[in-house]
């Protein structure tokens, strides 16, 4: 698919902004709206076509457009509010004999979410009364979230950002005065950075255990108890520190299907079908060692791998990442009840337990990173209405209840994920015959969600895991403001 240059700059800036807060709007990885005329209905507006944002709901009601070259721009900005409150984080060393080490205090707070701009945008063109071409240029998923470098979790994630783009080609057809048929093409960009510090002095203290049991086997115990007292002093010692940043970027491709069945004038149903899209994000594996520690375990560490839970070759490498997005599919209602107001429902089931871990595997003998996921499929359900105020003026509303795809015991702190209500407010203003612009205010609260994850690989050996443990509360909301302009040539 061959793009101009100007084409091409567009799509770079999008994806400069395209950074979706996580804990946003939607659960699991979703960005929770891809329009602000949905967004003003909390998503229940799937089979309403009034715009050519629809691409993304239900592309079937484009064939609803008038005739001629229809484009509808967003912007979207979220203010989330991430609270996490420790409940007494540590870290341990399984097989050593050493006490485990706090990691904060408990009652330490932060904030790890900030506000972000979101971009989409829509064309679409009536090529005559039977057939629309459409396409969509939308942020389909993301997260970001940065923790205080000293938090109690630091050893499990200090940030996690998740960018995505998805150009999303569509062609509609009326098949007859009731049925409208859709298909197109999902071609996503995707590109994720991690960061977490790695306790090296674990690796420190477990060669002076392993020294010390060597002096004791050779008859120096007062050699063997030095060590251990050093051992002690080392592990949990957060000078010895040191830091992993993982980044890789990939493209995938999935399709989707859609139809619309419109019963009467006033009442139409629609079914709405997106793939999962299957991602491998390639990329680099950025080891930083602390200068505290002593030459010969900073060898020891870069060098050829140790038997053990896990291997040491921390060696910068490549790294690679799978991700699987999860199918969803939409049922769809809207039903004009008189010539004021509207009704509208939407209900989605995702299949979010494509998502079972997380593995990131690296180029050098390094072991894997393993984050058992084990999500499980899920439902949004969203109700909404409209009302017309006048012929200029369009006044919209909704409620969506939306299930975490995260199971609570394991919660972590790359998604601390509940289910979550949302309420939205939206306005459509027509500012000229074939200029419309739609606003949206929304408010999302989250389920108070407890977590207690420990790194551990989820009991899979070799790997390359900190046995560090994260324990705390998060209580989680977000306000959203969506800004859409609409023009018709």
């Amino acid at each position: 698919m061959a793009m101009t240059s100007r084409s091409r700059r567009l799509a770079l800036t999008m994806l400069t902004l395209s950074l979706s807060a996580g804990l946003a709007q939607a659960a699991g990885y979703r960005f929770g709206t891809q329009s602000a005329a949905a967004e003003g209905t909390a998503n229940a507006n799937g089979a309403e076509g009034a715009d050519a944002s629809t691409i993304f709901a239900n592309p079937a009601a484009l064939t609803r457009l008038g005739s001629g070259l229809h484009v509808s721009g967003v912007l979207d900005y979220v203010a989330p509010d991430v609270q996490f409150t420790d409940a007494g984080s540590f870290i341990s060393l399984p097989g050593s004999g050493l006490q485990a080490r706090p990691t904060s205090q408990a009652g330490a707070t932060q904030n790890a979410a900030s506000g972000v701009f979101v971009p989409h945008m829509y064309a679409a063109y009536r090529a005559s009364d039977t057939l629309v071409y459409g396409l969509g240029v939308f942020v389909p998923s993301g997260a970001k979230l940065t923790y205080d470098p000293s938090w109690g979790g630091r050893y499990n994630l200090n940030k996690v950002e998740l960018k995505s783009l998805a150009f999303n080609p569509n062609v509609a057809w009326k098949l007859n005065p009731q049925l409208s048929l859709a298909g197109g093409l999902n071609i996503e960009y995707m590109q994720g950075d991690l960061e977490r510090a790695t306790p090296y002095g674990s690796a420190y203290a477990a060669g002076l255990l392993a020294a010390a049991q060597q002096a004791a086997a050779g008859g120096a115990p007062g050699l063997a108890l030095q060590l251990q007292q050093q051992a002690n002093q080392v592990f949990g010692n957060p000078a010895f520190d040191g830091n992993i940043h993982v980044h890789g970027k990939g493209w995938a491709l999935g399709f989707n299907l859609a139809l619309l069945w419109e019963l009467d004038a006033k009442t139409r149903f629609g079914l709405a079908y997106r793939s999962s899209v299957s991602h491998k994000l390639k990329g680099d594996a950025d080891w930083s060692q602390p200068a505290t520690l002593p030459a010969q375990v900073l060898a020891a560490i870069t060098g050829k791998p140790a038997d053990g839970h896990s291997k040491l070759d921390h060696n910068d490498s490549g790294a690679s990442l799978k991700v699987k997005t999860p199918d969803s599919l939409s049922f769809q209602a809207f039903h004009q009840l008189d010539e004021r107001l509207a009704v509208m429902a939407d209900a989605t089931w995702y299949k979010q337990s494509r998502l079972q871990e997380l593995r990131i595997e690296f180029d050098s003998t390094a072991a894997p990173s393993i984050t058992p996921e084990k999500w499980k499929n899920a439902w949004r359900v969203s109700l909404g209405g409209s009302y017309r105020l006048n012929p200029e003026l369009l006044l919209r509303a909704g409620i969506s209840y939306d299930r975490s795809p995260v199971e609570g015991a394991l919660r972590s702190p790359a998604l601390p994920d509940s289910d979550r209500t949302w309420l939205a407010l939206g306005a459509n203003l027509k500012l000229a015959q074939s200029t419309t612009v739609d606003l949206a205010l929304g408010f999302v609260k989250l389920r108070e969600a407890p977590m207690q994850a420990t790194d551990d690989g989820g009991g899979q050996t070799p790997c390359s895991c900190a046995y560090s443990t994260v324990r705390g509360t998060y209580r989680s909301s977000a306000a959203t403001v969506g800004v859409q302009l609409n023009h018709g040539f």
